[in-house]
């Protein structure tokens, strides 16, 4: 599959980095020494004097074309084009009460992995963990035990660059989990379609529903002086709400002025979903204890029976109009996407590459 023009480090920082296009997904750190991380955002130390690299080819804001990679996660072309190619969607959550309390609504993505290690499917996962030095701060993990995989439960709302730890994982694990947001599924899967081989050690792909994610340096700046970052454990982000759990419990902020601090790249995101995962997994706006599930691959359907059988994990149908109001907001963010893309300078505007039938029918729709 060809992803993009052949292009190197020093393209990755002029195209993406500098114009504040990156998505801090870690795919390029965990190929490229010289890529680092500061906080949660991606520095080219030096040039590496390469005209190619990897770097450039798998990250998320080089070249996407939808269908070609659609064909190289599910072998057939793109047949949903609000929730992207799937087998059913569902709601799920799991049925230890800890694991729900500790987790994100119903702890779906944890009673996953933790099933997936008690069977011997999984050996590790690559998870956004507390990092226990900067309050908020998320920061890559490897759990290899049930009891890491919770310890680093719950969704954070910051660029994690879980990613940057892809390789050393790959090193220590044969069975890996990944869990990641649409930009990380997106180049994981492209660096799958230029390396085979670490497919192969990939024993499932979790991807998050994702509006946007949050500039971790300006979300502390503006939440310093109306709460204890110290104590602060966990954010939440309810409809239209803002929460962050500190030790003295939870604190409701306004939500627009939170907004406002996205990151630039997330208006040109064209994926909600997490559409080339195995498994995608989000909240349902409606019942606060359990998960909207999009079972996607038979890798994926395989892992969620797999669960149920184990008495991990239930799973029951989401009302139609629920999912109707899925589609519906899945595709609001596409149709977003392609206005900003529209006012965009052109290298941006190129990163995308969509069918008219399916810019079309995202016009109409959205």
């Amino acid at each position: 599959m060809q992803l993009t023009l052949k292009k190197g480090p020093q393209d990755l920082e002029a195209r993406v980095v500098k114009p504040g296009l990156c998505c801090s997904c870690g795919g390029c750190m965990g190929l490229c020494p010289y890529f680092i991380q500061m906080h949660e955002r991606v520095v080219l130390m030096e040039p590496c004097g390469l005209a190619e690299g990897r770097c450039y080819e798998v990250c998320p804001r080089s070249v996407v074309d939808a269908e070609s990679l659609n064909q190289s996660v599910f072998g057939k072309a793109r047949d949903d084009y609000a929730l992207g190619t799937n087998k059913g969607v569902f709601m799920s959550r799991g049925t230890d009460e800890k694991v729900r309390e500790k987790g994100q609504y119903g702890g779906t993505i944890t009673s996953l992995i933790m099933a997936g290690m008690e069977s011997g499917t999984i050996d590790g996962a690559i998870l956004a963990g507390e990092s226990g030095r900067y309050g908020l701060l998320p920061e890559p993990v490897l759990a290899r035990t049930p009891a890491q995989v919770l310890a680093a439960s719950g969704s954070k709302y910051t660029g994690c660059p879980t990613l940057k730890i892809l390789d050393k994982s790959l090193r220590e694990c044969s069975r890996l989990a990944v869990v990641g947001r649409p930009c990380q599924v997106i180049s994981l899967r492209k660096r799958i379609a230029i390396e085979p081989e670490v497919g192969e050690k990939i024993s499932l792909v979790l991807g998050l529903f994702c509006m946007w994610s949050l500039d971790y340096k300006d979300l502390t700046a503006y939440l310093a002086d109306k709460i204890d970052m110290k104590a602060a454990r966990k954010v939440d982000v309810p409809y239209n709400r803002f929460v962050v759990v500190t030790d003295e419990g939870a604190r409701d902020l306004e939500y627009e002025p939170i907004k406002a601090l996205r990151r630039e790249t997330c208006d040109i995101c064209f994926d909600f979903t997490s559409e080339f995962a195995d498994i995608s997994v989000g909240g349902t706006e409606w019942k606060e204890d359990w998960n909207t599930l999009i079972s996607r691959t038979e890798k994926g359907a395989a892992a969620i029976e797999a669960a149920k059988a184990a008495g991990k994990l239930e799973v029951e149908p989401l009302p139609e109009e629920r999912i109707e109001l899925l589609r519906k907001a899945s595709l609001g963010k596409k149709k977003r996407a392609l206005q900003a893309l529209a006012s965009e300078e052109r290298e941006a505007r190129d990163y995308l590459v969509i069918s008219q039938a399916e810019k079309a029918a995202v016009e109409k729709q959205g």
